[in-house]
């Protein structure tokens, strides 16, 4: 072929190419995140733009203080990543995003700058004076059954189904705010309420398929954020539920990705090991640890690559637009260890520089404190890592406590335990628990021990950490795995319902007698600054007895954990006689027996006193 010849082949070819990309249609339809706030400590902004063939347009701004920086292109010509300045000087208010697309015609997509909330950073965060109330929200309350199944989602209400959707939602919650705070709780932790657009086994919210968009069967964005102004006008604090580790396969991007590499992909469905200490372990091997971080918790959850810098950045910035966006007051991270871990302290290190005091707890299902202080050791790990987390989610603990209180009976678990405390940077920071939605449900795995439970709550509301409790186990709920059976309606939450177990009539005795026992704790808790920032002492348990003090310079409580099945009388407290100089009396806060003496005591069979000391 001659020079002549291949040249105009060449350029026939370009001008065919080019008449194919002006002659294809350019749409947006998506710009996330869809507004920003000015007056942020960082001021870079990226905005991933969705719509088909946008790559060929070119963006323009023209806003005093807002510029382009960059704008990338990935492998689908459906989208468009544009990085911003917003300079510290920026007025709030409206531009335009201009996208020009060659052929003379222009989109506009009109972006909302507003001025950053001003919160209060000295109450409005969680720490060991608080304690939460998780809440699976599809099945504590229907407060409006017009949103039971919707046009948008594909799963549709079966409250017949343990796995199926039952039909709770926002409105349901706000409902019984009242129930919630009357029990004393101060904080509330939601799991996943972000749109789950799967056809079965959506109700549980872990299969995120829209990142800014509340699940239309729990109401919509305004309807949550009803719910954190009206619980913090009650004085409660509300900790959203979010997943960085994947995302649900109904997620508006899985058709179109953006790469390849969005996704950490294999040849063949690759389950992850679920072998969380490959994070952590100095000997892993590089396939353990691509298979825990990389590989799928299920196949319907598709696991995100966060080595993508344009996915982190994008997933940074959407926890940042919902703390702003709602004022939250913290967030829980689902399945912390499972990500990138730079990147997870990344976001760590960006959250706080925009708020400090913000309250951040990170799953962590290690059962050994030693591979849990990798997370919060208040430093630099060995390898070189700073995970920069500040409360982590007590699994040792939480074992401890099941094999004092159920089958063991074995009180010596929680004293190792807590002994080993050394091992982390603070764990008065850890979240510590009795039940979440994850495990049997506390009543069952006790033996349906009501006092073995009532145990379990004095220990859980008085050791050291900020305690978390989940709902229904102040009223015996049962059951155990399958997950759709422990995760239980609240009865009295849907108009059908035969009973109402939020009020007092529609419980049985001893419903209400461990609700009034878990509720009297923790209404006197709200007051007990020993509790919140004193020092934990404690002497290692004989006989089935464990004693603990929780101690300031001017307060002092006593907590007595009778394990054992014997009462016992006359109970010497000579050995505690460190612990007890300067006070000479006290009153238990359960039962408001007041004790005259503090020379000895008579001791109940399985049952706890929580003495507030006198001077």
């Amino acid at each position: 072929m001659n020079t002549v010849f291949r040249t105009s082949i060449i350029c026939l070819l370009l001008f065919f190419s080019i008449q194919f990309i002006n002659a294809q249609s350019i749409a947006l339809n998506k710009v996330e995140p869809p507004n920003w706030w000015i007056g942020m400590e960082n001021t870079e902004l990226q905005l991933l733009v969705y719509g088909k063939n946008i790559s060929l347009a070119k963006p323009s701004i023209t806003y005093d203080g807002v510029s382009i920086n960059s704008v990338t292109k990935l492998e689908s010509a459906n989208y468009l990543f544009i990085n911003l300045t917003i300079s510290k000087t920026t007025k709030e208010g409206v531009f335009d995003i201009v996208f020009d697309t060659n052929k003379g015609k222009k989109l506009v997509y009109k972006y909302d700058l507003k001025s950053k909330k001003e919160r209060n950073n000295s109450n409005q965060t969680v720490d060991a004076s608080d304690v939460i109330y998780l809440i699976t929200p599809d099945r504590f309350s229907n407060g409006n059954s017009t949103n039971d199944s919707t046009d948008d989602t594909l799963e549709k209400v079966d409250r017949s189904n343990k796995d199926g959707r039952h039909g709770g939602d926002i409105k349901g919650i706000i409902n019984h705010l009242d129930y919630i705070q009357n029990l004393g709780v101060t904080t509330l932790w939601l799991n996943p309420f972000l749109e789950n657009n799967q056809p079965k086994y959506s109700y549980h919210g872990y299969g995120i398929s829209d990142f800014y968009k509340t699940d239309s069967r729990f109401g919509d964005n305004k309807d949550f954020n009803a719910l954190v102004d009206l619980s913090h006008q009650k004085g409660m604090k509300i900790i959203m539920d979010q997943v960085f580790n994947h995302c649900g396969s109904g997620h508006w991007w899985m058709n179109d990705l953006p790469s390849e590499n969005w996704l950490n992909q294999w040849e063949t469905f690759t389950r992850s090991n679920f072998t969380n200490i490959a994070a952590s372990d100095p000997h892993v091997s590089k396939s353990d640890y691509n298979l825990f971080t990389r590989g799928w918790f299920d196949t319907n959850l598709p696991d995100l690559n966060l080595d993508n810098p344009y996915l982190a950045t994008y997933l940074i910035q959407n926890s940042i637009w919902w703390i702003e966006y709602s004022n939250l007051d913290g967030i829980r991270m689902d399945t912390y260890p499972y990500p990138d871990k730079k990147v997870m302290a990344k976001w760590m290190q960006t959250i706080k520089t925009e708020y400090p005091n913000f309250y951040i707890v990170a799953e962590t299902w290690e059962a050994k404190a030693s591979s849990l202080s990798y997370w919060n050791n208040g430093g630099i790990n060995n390898d070189g890592y700073t995970s920069y987390v500040n409360s982590v989610c007590d699994y040792p603990l939480y074992y401890a406590m099941l094999k004092a209180f159920g089958e063991e009976e074995n009180i010596y678990k929680i004293y190792e335990t807590l002994a080993e405390d050394f091992v982390y940077g603070d764990p008065f920071n850890n979240k510590i628990f009795n039940g979440n939605h994850d495990v049997g449900r506390l009543f069952t795995l006790l033996n349906e021990d009501v006092d073995k439970l009532k145990l379990s709550m004095a220990f859980i509301l008085t050791t050291r950490g900020i305690p978390q409790l989940y709902y229904g186990d102040e009223l015996l709920f049962d059951g155990d795995k399958p997950d759709g059976q422990l995760r239980k309606d609240f009865p009295g939450g849907w108009e059908s319902d035969k009973r109402n177990a939020f009020m007092k009539k529609g419980r049985t005795i001893k419903e209400n007698d461990v609700y009034n026992y878990v509720s009297t704790i923790l209404n006197w808790r709200k007051n007990a600054v020993e509790i919140h920032s004193g020092k934990l002492t404690h002497y290692q348990p004989v006989n089935d007895i464990y004693i603990y003090f929780r101690h300031t310079k001017t307060e002092n409580t006593m907590v007595i954990i009778n394990n054992g099945k014997n009462e016992i009388k006359d109970y010497s407290l000579k050995r505690y006689e460190d612990s007890l100089v300067g006070y000479y009396s006290g009153v238990d806060i359960i039962t408001n027996t007041y004790f005259t003496s503090l020379k000895s005591i008579d001791l109940n069979a399985n049952t706890a006193l929580i003495i507030k000391l006198k001077q």
